[in-house]
C-alpha cells in the first residue's frame, strides 16, 4: 500500500535501523505494529520512547 499511496512505511521513515520486521495495523500508518525479530525488541522501542508494548503472549487468547 506504501507504493500506491506515495507514502515510506512505519519501519523506512521511524524505524530504518531496526533489525526485523514492522507491520503497520491501522489505517493511514495506524496507531499500533507488529514487531518480528529474532531478539527481543523490547530494549529498542523503549530507548525510542515507545513505552507501551504488549508480547505476543498477552495479546492472544
Amino acid at each position: 500500500m506504501s507504493g500506491i499511496l506515495g507514502m515510506k512505511t512505519v519501519k523506512e521513515s521511524l524505524f530504518p535501523d531496526f533489525e526485523g520486521i514492522i507491520k503497520s495495523l491501522g489505517a493511514w500508518g495506524g496507531d499500533f505494529v507488529l514487531v518480528v525479530s529474532k531478539e527481543n525488541p523490547t530494549g529498542y522501542f523503549k530507548e525510542k520512547g515507545y513505552e507501551i508494548i504488549v508480547p505476543y503472549k498477552k495479546m492472544i487468547l
